[in-house]
């Protein structure tokens, strides 16, 4: 009776205990789409410092038209000369987050849609986004965004 209590003590302990505290934690939709309000509305009022702090210090951008940032202080310039006095200056950018998951603790990834109205003479344009996201001291923030616009399927016309 003592070796089967003992066997059993044992195997508690040894054998791993599913619970909830393991499982990732991820922000809420509501806390990306906070996050990418924040970004957006900084971005409108032309505050390259509030942009930039939605971003981790070290993150990663590429954008739609295949322009790439490392680094806040480089994402913060790239946003400037696009949207400060490039093709989008005065442009208004929407973004949705459509979904997100927990991928190791304290990192999410977000997919997000986006439209820009006003661009130039009042073009319009629509894309895509997915964003990694890791929570830090500072809250969640965006280590890596890429963006896209999508074609159709099949080869595309080049110009020779």
């Amino acid at each position: 009776m003592r070796l089967a209590t003992g066997l059993l003590v044992a195997s508690a302990l040894v054998i791993p205990v599913s619970s909830p505290a393991a499982t990732p934690a991820a922000p809420s939709k509501a806390e990306v789409q906070k996050l990418l309000h924040e970004r957006d509305d900084a971005r409108h009022k032309g505050d390259w410092a509030a942009y930039g702090k939605v971003f981790t210090t070290d993150a990663t951008v590429i954008n739609s038209d295949n322009k790439s940032y490392r680094g806040r202080a480089e994402i913060e310039k790239g946003a400037e000369e696009s949207w400060g006095a490039g093709v989008y200056k005065g442009a208004k950018i929407t973004a949705t987050v459509e979904s997100l998951e927990a991928i190791a603790p304290n990192v999410a990834a977000a997919d997000a849609t986006y439209e820009i109205t006003n661009i130039g003479p009042g073009g319009t344009g629509k894309g895509r986004t997915t964003l990694v996201l890791v929570n830090s001291a500072e809250g969640w923030k965006v280590a890596a965004s890429r963006s896209m616009v999508p074609i159709a399927a099949g080869s595309v016309k080049t110009s020779k």
